[in-house]
């Protein structure tokens, strides 16, 4: 009998149940780290294509003295400060989740969600800017990449919106805190990303050419 029992077994469908029990918020967070990570893949290879653009003759930087496009770039600062509140908003949301305050977590993720709209709004401020005096996007190749960059991580943020306005009208449901804490992730690694563009971009020609030639990129 006890031969015919192991004959009988079948492991596959026991491994099978396990997939199917996998929890939902372990399937989201692993889900949010891909997605990350090809981000991160794609800003590198652009990150990757500027500094060896950087090294031709041709390159002119864009915030070393007054004329260029980010020499004045107040609007940068306070667009960032948009979204280091965003960022300590959604922080806030994700705490209070923890600590089941929905008021708190309602609050949070609102303000948040304003705070992000303000950075993107902001962000086509200083585009229109650029443009009223002349710098266009093939102005020269390191504006062609300011606006490159910019706008590839403004389009990421308006996908996170869609995620925002998911965990905003889905609070009053139960078990949904995990995905504040995963918008909460997301912002935070958009707002590390743009301080990295936003430091890179007003940088001097020698920081270019120390960084390239660290890659073994230079000329």
């Amino acid at each position: 009998m006890s031969i015919f029992q192991t004959l009988t077994e079948k492991p596959w469908l026991e491994g099978t149940n396990e997939i199917q029990q996998k929890s939902p918020d372990r399937v989201k967070k692993s889900a949010v780290k891909v997605l990350l990570s090809v981000i991160s893949v794609l800003f590198f290879l652009f990150f990757v294509a500027f500094l060896m653009r950087s090294q031709y003759p041709d390159w002119r930087p864009l915030a070393e003295e007054p004329g260029q496009p980010l020499f004045y770039r107040g609007q940068l600062w306070l667009n960032t400060l948009y979204l280091i509140l965003s960022s300590l908003c959604f922080h806030w949301a994700s705490r209070a989740v923890k600590h089941n305050n929905a008021k708190s977590v309602q609050v949070g993720i609102l303000i948040g969600g304003l705070f992000a709209a303000a950075f993107i709004g902001g962000q086509l401020v200083f585009w229109q800017q650029l443009q009223a005096q002349g710098f266009f996007v093939n102005h020269s190749p390191a504006l062609s990449f300011f606006y490159l960059f910019t706008g590839l991580h403004i389009a990421h943020l308006l996908g996170g919106m869609i995620a925002w306005a998911m965990a905003l009208f889905s609070l009053k449901k139960a078990g949904n805190g995990s995905l504040v804490s995963l918008c909460a992730t997301y912002w935070h690694y958009l707002l590390v990303l743009w301080a990295l563009l936003f430091a890179l971009l007003v940088s001097k020609p020698e920081t270019y050419d120390a960084i390239a030639a660290f890659c073994g990129l230079g000329q």
